[in-house]
């Protein structure tokens, strides 16, 4: 049970879209404070980071939001440098329960899915999912809706193309999300052998969102406003960690996006990306105007501690927003 009134961040199917725009308009007011005003929030407090799964981005920029706002941070990138790792192989509550009597947050990864809640279910602090198997990675939805509202002035009325394994964490979340911020269509590219989730569909359908299929980027970067690619090849994420893949598993021609397919475009959509990236989108495509998957990473941390914000500051004491009752709101929302 939680030590205090506070929240855990576990899936973002809670989330309704006012909820979502006061994230929204919190990360933004966090990244617009006095650096030292902003340093006070989170004076004092510790933030652990257990990731039992590789992390380049979602790690690192948790643990800059959290310095950020004046906390410390602590934790471990691998679980084989922990006793969940060796020979004991503490369990995952066990792990969860002790640091949550050393620090105020846990901001977890893992390649089980439905770890976060396990955790939630016994953890004494709020604790944030970063990833669990093949469920759920609201930090990084959050963030990457918010990328896209900032690029295109609101998803509301846009086209939004997704390209990939749509059962990935991310592209799952992601379509979770949007299916809440009424945009004109959402258009999957899926990645070989695979198709738009269940949850996905019955999501969309709840909310009134057209949903559509291509089957080559051209089509995709064509009809999009924006299109935000996750690629096509990916470790199982069911697992702690798997090697590289062949040097010869390249992406196929259609699921690949160059500044050739886009140069000849009248309204080149915006391109995203969480990363980490392999040959899915060619360097060339960096040095466009359309490509935002490095300022992305900022908007992600910012996104990251506005959640970590919630999750350890009394609504009060959150920097002021449009009313009193939207930090509130977004407490409400934020123990799915």
């Amino acid at each position: 049970m939680l030590r205090t009134g506070r929240q855990h961040f576990i899936s973002v199917r809670g989330l309704d879209a006012t909820e979502i725009g006061n994230l929204f308009a919190l990360a933004s007011r966090l990244r617009s404070l006095d650096h030292k005003e902003r340093s006070l929030l989170l004076e004092g407090r510790v933030v652990a980071t257990a990731f039992y799964q590789p992390s380049t981005r979602t790690r690192m920029a948790f643990e800059a939001g959290a310095l950020r706002l004046g906390a410390t941070v602590t934790g471990f990138a691998e679980a084989r440098t922990t006793r969940a790792g060796d020979f004991y192989q503490e369990t995952l509550e066990d792990v969860v329960c002790n640091l949550g009597w050393v620090a105020d947050a846990v901001v977890l990864r893992h390649f089980e899915s439905g770890a976060a809640a396990r955790a939630a279910a016994v953890s004494p602090v709020p604790v944030i999912n970063a990833g669990d198997g093949y469920n759920e990675h609201p930090s990084q939805a959050l963030g990457d809706v918010w990328a896209m509202h900032q690029a295109l002035g609101g998803v509301e009325g846009a086209r939004i193309g997704l390209l990939g394994n749509p059962h990935i964490r991310s592209l799952h979340s992601i379509s979770l999300v949007l299916a809440k911020l009424a945009p004109a269509e959402v258009v999957f590219l899926p990645a070989p052998g695979t198709e738009v989730p269940q949850d996905t569909r019955e999501a969309f359908a709840q909310h009134a969102v057209r949903w559509s299929q291509v089957d080559d980027a051209r089509d995709l970067l064509a009809g999009c406003d924006l299109v935000e690619t996750i690629g096509t090849r990916h470790p199982n994420h069911q697992l702690a960690r798997q090697d590289a893949g062949s040097v010869d598993d390249s992406t196929p021609d259609r699921f690949r996006i160059d500044a050739g397919k886009i140069a000849g475009l009248a309204r080149p959509p915006v391109i995203l990306h969480p990363g980490p990236r392999t040959d899915e989108i060619d360097v060339d495509v960096d040095r466009l105007s359309v490509a935002q998957y490095l300022p992305q990473v900022g908007h992600g941390m910012w996104m990251k501690a506005a959640m970590l914000a919630v999750s350890l500051c009394e609504p009060a004491a959150l920097p002021s927003g449009p009313t009193d009752s939207a930090s509130a709101r977004i407490h409400l929302g934020a123990g799915s």
